[in-house]
């Protein structure tokens, strides 16, 4: 996306994740071409060798002046592709979380490491990710640097009306607090967290509270998350998936972004886009230090950042002073506003391709 705005010819190619034809990607400024099946299915012998044949394919066709890899079995084709001679200046960007799980097993690493190896230059989505990456895989420190990732334009622009709409639709009413998650909804995002940190509070403190947690995931967990819910007196509210424009409504109608982000042997969170999203509609953040989020939110200026090891107590108390406290909710959201501003597409994009391109 960023790409095309700065004016670059992009070409795409992604899986379907067997949906077939994907109406959307007629919207996009780019050319998307997919193939069948999703990334998961290519992390093998045959599937990497099956990828590789349909990345050089689609390289020779776009006539890519810079060949980017954003995903694991694309960086691990790119890596052979390379060493056969067949493709020369690419780069790839790391997110965190796949280092983490292809560190542990023997194939992937050694696919991993000869991908960093080969690259011509290695994006880190922060400065947490860049120093996991120069741990896990030797490279040359030289070839690796950060740029964060940007913000879509949407989410910079003026507020909507749409505020006490979707309030009401949550059942919230003038002075009750909405906290908001927007994120997938899976355990390592630290939902129930939350839900024990709102049972500590006091039952008055408690009660004008709503907890909305938007985002897709197991069903089986959301039924977690309504149990627990239920036997803390919570008030829970699951919208499920949100489009761009209803993310930014629900950003809109909530007083504070709340992600507890757990870093687990397989997970990490790599910087925490969706808190700058939310810093962009002027939400302060209680988070969690783990992985780059400390590059995402500012501690004291822009949100509250807990530390890796918070209690539930620990949450509770910067829960309870948040909630009651709107001028310190308000003097966050402007901090973190500002904050946000530097975070554009433009910006991410001039750091990678135009210094890409100039090298």
């Amino acid at each position: 996306m960023g790409a095309a705005a700065i004016g670059h010819e992009v070409h795409v190619l992604a899986p379907d994740y067997h949906r077939g034809s994907i109406p959307e990607d007629g919207a996009l400024p780019f050319v998307v071409e997919r193939f069948h099946g999703d990334f998961c299915s290519v992390v093998s012998t045959d599937g990497i060798v099956r990828h590789t044949v349909r990345v050089h394919r689609a390289v020779r066709r776009f006539r890519a002046d810079i060949v980017h890899a954003v995903d694991p079995p694309s960086q691990m084709a790119l890596a052979m592709l390379a060493r056969l001679g067949l493709v020369r200046r690419h780069f790839l960007t790391v997110h965190g979380t796949e280092l983490l799980r292809y560190r542990r097993e023997p194939f992937p690493r050694l696919w991993m490491w000869g991908a960093m190896r080969r690259a011509t230059a290695v994006c880190a989505v922060s400065d947490a990710v860049r120093q996991l990456l120069v741990d896990s895989f030797p490279t040359r420190p030289d070839t690796v640097f950060v740029s964060h990732p940007g913000i879509v334009d949407r989410w910079f622009e003026a507020p909507r009306s749409e505020r006490e709409r979707v309030r009401e639709a949550w059942g919230v009413s003038g002075d009750d607090v909405v906290m908001l998650t927007l994120a997938r909804r899976v355990p390592e995002k630290g939902h129930l967290d939350v839900i024990d940190a709102l049972a500590l509070l006091p039952i008055e403190t408690r009660s004008r509270i709503a907890y909305v947690v938007a985002g897709t995931g197991p069903s089986a967990y959301a039924q977690d998350l309504v149990r627990a819910a239920g036997r803390a007196a919570v008030r829970l509210h699951l919208p499920g998936a949100l489009t761009d424009e209803q993310a930014i409504e629900a950003a809109d109608a909530a007083d504070l972004f709340v992600l507890l982000s757990r870093e687990t042997p397989r997970r990490l969170e790599g910087l925490g886009l969706a808190f700058l999203e939310a810093a962009a509609r002027s939400l302060p953040a209680l988070a969690r230090d783990t992985g780059g989020v400390r590059e995402a939110v500012r501690h004291g200026e822009s949100g509250i950042l807990l530390p890796a090891s918070a209690t539930a107590a620990d949450a509770a108390a910067q829960m309870r002073r948040l909630a009651c406290e709107p001028e310190l909710r308000s003097r966050l959201g402007a901090a973190a506003a500002r904050y946000a501003a530097a975070f554009t597409l433009h910006r991410h994009a001039g750091e990678v391709y135009d210094r890409f391109l100039a090298a």
